[in-house]
């Protein structure tokens, strides 16, 4: 014992015993956990930290998204405004507010285009208010379906969704009530995406009647004919759906002529729906056959405005009715997302 401690004193090798290596040893791992607590805070704070960054950033990108959304549909009303206030009777291709429109606000690339909803054959106006099926509208989709080439019970599938009766062929599921969106064909039992949207249906590329069509106006303003379609607006395709009298000669004629250049190099749009019969292929059988379903002035317009921050992106869609007179305007009729599938009536705001 004395040599012992004579040489602990002296500075001579001691050995540890094994309590004291136990406790070295847990030391350690203690320091050694403490060390791997840490780093898995750091890395949670890092994680966290560029997590919320990302948050932040798209909500800034989301905010800046609804400003561009709402600077262009504020652009295209004022497009709409100036036109009307023109006092012209007639709507064409060749105006302003038919004219695609691109801008940037701030980080915001935004899109708007205007289309009206005559140049499109309504589906909303298969019925009448009282759900009843409206004859000349319901011929109008018919024949479109037809030249489309798309089975002819695709017609029957959607009239038998939107009318109010329940003795048609195809009302398993039928919502029995108006469209709010063309998108909503999709819920129909038998209709294909690619007959919506178009595309290669056992292997024969075909166009969509999403197109062609449109789920607007939902009522129809007082005075107005149900299935009314602008000349001056609408495709060869609507317009060959009009009479089975009208000749695909003719349709095509009627675009090319309301394209055409006039005296001062401008095309020269239809002033009256008569002017249609000046149209080589338009014969007086034609005319009497679609004189009561065409106009020349739209009163319907629908706003499609994208814009994208990045890689985010915001789409509306805004349904407005236009009317001119001491007491006309623009009343905004609808809004939806169009990124949302809309199996209800969209909300309705005021202008």
């Amino acid at each position: 014992m004395r040599s012992g401690a004579r040489q602990r004193r002296e500075g001579g090798p001691v050995r540890r015993s094994s309590r004291q290596r136990r406790e070295g040893g847990i030391a350690l791992l203690l320091a050694l956990l403490v060390l791997v607590i840490l780093a898995i805070v750091i890395v949670q704070m890092t994680v966290t930290s560029l997590h919320t960054k990302t948050v932040a950033e798209n909500q800034m990108a989301d905010l800046q998204n609804s400003y561009g959304v709402r600077a262009g549909y504020t652009q295209a009303l004022l497009f709409l405004q100036a036109d009307l206030e023109k006092g012209a009777e007639v709507d064409s291709l060749g105006e302003r507010w038919a004219q695609p429109l691109e801008f940037d606000l701030g980080k915001a690339h935004v899109k708007v285009s205007i289309q009206d909803s005559e140049r499109f054959i309504s589906l909303a106006q298969l019925v009448n208010d009282k759900g009843e099926p409206n004859p000349v509208v319901v011929a109008q989709l018919k024949r479109l379906v037809r030249i489309l080439r798309h089975p002819a019970d695709v017609a029957e599938r959607i009239i038998d969704y939107v009318d109010a009766d329940s003795k048609g062929a195809f009302e398993a599921r039928a919502k029995n009530e108006r469209l709010y969106n063309i998108e909503e064909l999709l819920r129909i039992e038998g209709i294909a995406p690619e007959v919506v949207s178009g595309g290669a249906i056992n292997g024969d590329e075909k166009k969509g009647l999403a197109t062609f069509t449109t789920a607007w106006p939902q009522t129809i303003a007082q005075g107005a004919t149900a299935g009314a379609v602008n000349v001056n607006t609408a495709p060869s395709e609507v317009l060959l759906s009009l009479a089975d009298e009208m000749t695909q000669g003719a349709a095509d004629a009627i675009v090319a002529w309301r394209s055409s250049p006039g005296a001062d190099g401008k095309p020269q749009p239809f002033t009256k729906a008569e002017d249609v019969k000046k149209v080589q292929g338009v014969t007086s059988a034609v005319y009497e056959a679609i004189s009561g379903q065409i106009t020349v002035k739209s009163s319907t317009f629908e706003i499609r405005v994208r814009s994208q921050v990045g890689n985010l992106e915001k789409a509306w869609l805004y349904v407005v009715s236009r009317t001119s007179g001491p007491k006309g305007g623009i009343t905004l009729l609808a809004s939806q997302r169009l990124s949302d599938f809309m199996s209800v009536k969209p909300s309705e705001e005021k202008k």
